[in-house]
């Protein structure tokens, strides 16, 4: 009898034995983490995450995120699509999918010309947008002798207006002075010579008017010179009465023969 009590209590020993052993041995292993927490990156693979800090995250580097979409990139552990980046146009609501013609197999980029001839005329690519094709913006970025017009040096069409004197007079009028003005920042921007041609209407004798031109023409010149014009660039003649516009005998007609014209020689 005593034999047979002494067995199941030696049972029950080896039992709490293994059961003391096992406890020990997961003690010493530590028990498994739960997602998202990991000690490598085998506890995320499952997951097809990396290891970061003691978490599953999307991404270490770019290697983790092209393998889904060649347009992602690794951003704070986070696979993000880069933005403009395209497979083919279909990713490109606005524009074309441009790609490097060295890797055509990879991704491109969103943009509206690869070139200044996918663009508009009168505009270029710049930076994958068209723009306005311009060389300036004023005349300051111009050679002498140019003009910026519609955002291009263009070579000045200087056309001096007429300046018209009162009767008798070679004095420029106060209403002449800007015209005189217009017309010296015109010609000053020229290489060109130019020549101030006095006029006069009918009344007077041919001597006196020729007299009356020539001193007109003068007054120009020198006013011009005062405004920056190179003197020798510049010469006088008279016509006197010669060369009238219109040949009325009244105050309209003859208001528009007294003048000086500016012309380029």
């Amino acid at each position: 009898m005593k034999s047979a009590e002494i067995a199941p209590r030696s049972l029950h020993g080896v039992l709490l034995t293994l059961v003391a052993g096992v406890l020990a041995a997961l003690a010493l292993s530590g028990c498994p983490k739960s997602y998202p927490d990991c000690d490598d990156d085998k506890g995320c693979k499952s997951h097809g995450e990396v290891c970061i800090d003691g978490k599953c995250r999307q991404c270490r580097d770019d290697s983790q995120c092209t393998k889904l979409d060649a347009c992602m990139t690794c951003v704070a552990n986070e696979c993000v699509k880069r933005a403009g980046c395209c497979k083919s146009d279909l990713d490109c609501p606005n524009g074309k999918c441009f790609k490097n013609p060295g890797n055509p197999s990879g991704p491109g980029t969103c943009q509206e010309c690869g070139n200044d001839s996918h663009c508009p005329s009168g505009q270029k690519c710049s930076n994958g947008s068209c723009v306005p094709d311009i060389a300036c913006t004023d005349d300051s970025f111009c050679p002498d002798g140019q003009k910026c017009i519609n955002g291009k040096c263009i070579v000045s069409s200087c056309e001096p207006t007429q300046v018209y004197f009162d009767f008798n007079e070679y004095v420029i009028r106060l209403d002449q002075e800007s015209v005189v003005q217009a017309n010296a920042s015109c010609i000053s921007k020229t290489t060109a010579r130019w020549r101030a041609e006095g006029h006069c209407d009918e009344r007077g004798s041919d001597e006196y008017n020729l007299a009356l031109g020539q001193r007109r023409a003068a007054s120009v010149v020198r006013q011009y010179q005062a405004l920056g014009v190179a003197r020798e660039n510049l010469s006088v003649i008279s016509y006197g009465e010669e060369k009238p516009v219109c040949g009325e005998s009244n105050e309209s007609c003859w208001s528009k023969n007294r003048r000086v014209e500016t012309v380029r020689q």
